[in-house]
């Protein structure tokens, strides 16, 4: 059975390729702050920021494939510790690359559509990247690192939401939390994404890892929504009163991070290698509402044991 190793385990993204990948893998899960526990699931608690733990940890699974998805993703953080964010999101990547060469692994690096200015739609694998905040920076950089360092590496730019591990709400959890307690909550009306749920995500990385594509790929949604857009659509499917959702304008909120406003990214590369077409936003939305009705979302929240999580 094929070696796969998760960083990030514990993350919205990690969280679910934990889920979804023990019946088709021998699932090694690296965990830092929060630890999860799965009966299927080796689970190696390690600080990846430390270069030597992090080729040590790695050399000791010998994997065939990792997916790397540890990350600071919180933009506003990043904006206010560049050097926290560099650590996280450039040494880090280029470390587990360094190791991943030196065992033979191969690796896929989360990446995200952020490191474009969004000044259009349509931005394209090849197009020049601009990023406008210290997260976008970082990332770019750490996209850069692994390549100079892995050629062979894989790079996904992407988007996601979806039913998290942990409290932190991703933000279809946060629009439909609020809906459901009838609370006035904002919607960007000028940041346009092309947000794919994250079990829709997990299918396409492992449909990559069959073909094993290299180089960097935009992996999305199909449409382009305003987040204002995306909340009103969710309300719709959860059968919630979208009036609850108020447009404003991003700059009205005053973040310490500047946001890009377009990144609806090209992705008729992954189309074309994949021969199919991407999840449309309805069928996103469908699935995520018939994800908690089968009882998913306890299943994935069940992945955090209490007492180490409090432990912790």
């Amino acid at each position: 059975m094929t070696k796969l190793l998760i960083t990030g385990a514990s993350g919205l993204l990690g969280a679910n390729l934990v889920l979804e990948a023990v019946d088709r893998f021998e699932v090694t899960a690296i965990c830092h702050k929060v630890p999860i526990r799965h009966e299927r699931v080796e689970v190696v608690f390690a600080d990846l920021s430390v270069r030597e733990l992090t080729h040590t940890v790695i050399s000791k699974a010998a994997p065939d494939w990792i997916i790397h998805c540890a990350a600071e993703t919180n933009v506003d953080f990043c904006e206010r510790d560049p050097e926290r964010a560099f650590l996280m999101n450039r040494d880090m990547p280029r470390w587990v690359a360094q190791a991943a060469k030196r065992s033979g692994s191969r690796m896929i690096h989360i990446s995200t559509d952020a490191v474009f200015e969004g000044l259009r739609s349509g931005y394209r694998e090849e197009d020049t990247p601009n990023p406008i905040n210290v997260y976008g920076q970082s990332k770019l950089e750490g996209e850069r690192a692994v390549l100079e360092e892995f050629p062979q590496a894989l790079i996904v730019r992407t988007n996601f939401y979806g039913w998290n591990a942990q409290d932190k709400a991703s933000l279809a959890e946060w629009f439909l939390s609020n809906l459901e307690q009838q609370k006035p909550c904002k919607g960007f009306i000028d940041i346009h994404v092309k947000l794919l749920l994250v079990n829709h995500l997990v299918d396409l990385l492992f449909r990559m890892m069959e073909c094993e594509c290299e180089g960097i790929f935009h992996v999305l949604g199909r449409e382009c929504v305003s987040k204002f857009e995306f909340g009103r659509r969710l309300a719709q499917v959860f059968q919630l009163e979208p009036d609850w959702i108020e447009p404003i304008e991003v700059e009205a909120l005053g973040l310490s991070a500047p946001r890009a406003k377009q990144l609806c990214l090209d992705t008729s590369r992954i189309r074309g290698v994949l021969d199919c077409e991407l999840p449309s936003l309805e069928d996103g939305l469908r699935k995520f509402y018939n994800l908690r009705s089968t009882s998913y979302s306890e299943r994935i929240k069940a992945l955090i044991g209490v007492q180490d999580h409090e432990r912790n």
